[in-house]
């Protein structure tokens, strides 16, 4: 064997065995991701406060920006709504003859994926204000895959209006309704409840009550005052950790760009903008 080969045969044999071994696996310990709640005002056009026909196609490429988008209202153009998204993981909208087309308005938008999805109408609504029985609307639940063996439970829901007697009863046994579901199907995990509250602390001492109560008996931290924003909403991010997962809120906003070329918003509810980090502790 020449002085050559002795040198190559070894570096071919070593190339081999380490090009043969299988990959490392990769194991995600923390990580961020961005997450939308937005009232998309999709009633049909003329009953709509807003312009659907025109801004609902609007909203959609807008929707690209958040790894996470939850939507409210989104009744009856379903289809313009999602026809510029992106997110490979998307509900299938719920539609019953006796309701809108477009089923309860609610709808979620993902680039992780999505597990055990479910919808579950309000027991309690009111007529009160608003009409809210017509749209029987609820809230869902999904598991969130941050990344393998790493999920975060999340709830949409759009909560009864109205500032009638009948109406805040109505968000008080939705609440409770809520609550309850969060105990029964998420015990111990992290969650990240979101969505149309119709929640007017600034103005209803009873609703003031009833976001404590929720706060309080599903161990949930408003994000917004976590970073002391001092603009709070009806549309409002609430999120837990559990012993699991760390979930950490790092911004909220006003997303700036839910507007026209005019400058006119794009719905009659803001945009509500979070960016959350995570960490597992395994």
């Amino acid at each position: 064997m020449s002085l050559r080969s002795r040198f190559i045969l070894p570096f071919i044999f070593l190339l081999f065995t380490r090009c043969s071994e299988p990959p490392t696996a990769f194991n995600s310990t923390s990580g961020e991701f961005t997450l939308l709640t937005y009232n998309v005002a999709g009633l049909p056009q003329g009953i709509s406060p807003s312009n659907p026909e025109k801004n609902i196609p609007l909203i959609s490429p807008l929707l690209n920006k958040f790894d996470i988008a939850l939507v409210q209202e989104d009744f009856y153009y379903h289809v313009q709504l999602k026809s510029q998204a992106s997110h490979p993981y998307q509900s299938v909208p719920k539609a019953e003859a006796a309701q809108f087309t477009q089923g309860d308005g609610i709808n979620q938008f993902s680039m992780f994926p999505i597990r055990l999805f479910q919808r579950e109408t309000w027991q309690t609504c009111s007529n009160e204000n608003g009409n809210d029985c017509l749209a029987k609307k609820g809230f869902s639940a999904s598991e969130i895959e941050l990344a393998p063996g790493v999920a975060v439970e999340v709830y949409n829901l759009h909560g009864d209006a109205g500032g009638g007697q009948q109406d805040i009863a109505a968000r008080r046994a939705q609440i409770e309704q809520l609550i309850a579901r969060i105990r029964t199907r998420s015990t111990g995990k992290a969650v990240i409840v979101a969505g149309d509250t119709n929640l007017h602390t600034e103005s209803r001492p009873e609703d003031v009550a009833l976001l404590q109560k929720l706060l309080e008996e599903a161990g949930l931290t408003d994000a917004c005052r976590a970073l002391a924003c001092g603009n709070e909403q009806i549309d409002r991010v609430f999120f837990r950790s559990s012993a699991q997962l760390t979930l950490q809120i790092l911004s909220w906003q006003i997303d700036p760009d839910f507007v026209d070329e005019q400058g006119n918003m794009l719905s009659d509810h803001f945009a509500i903008s979070v960016k959350f980090s995570w960490t597992t502790h395994r």
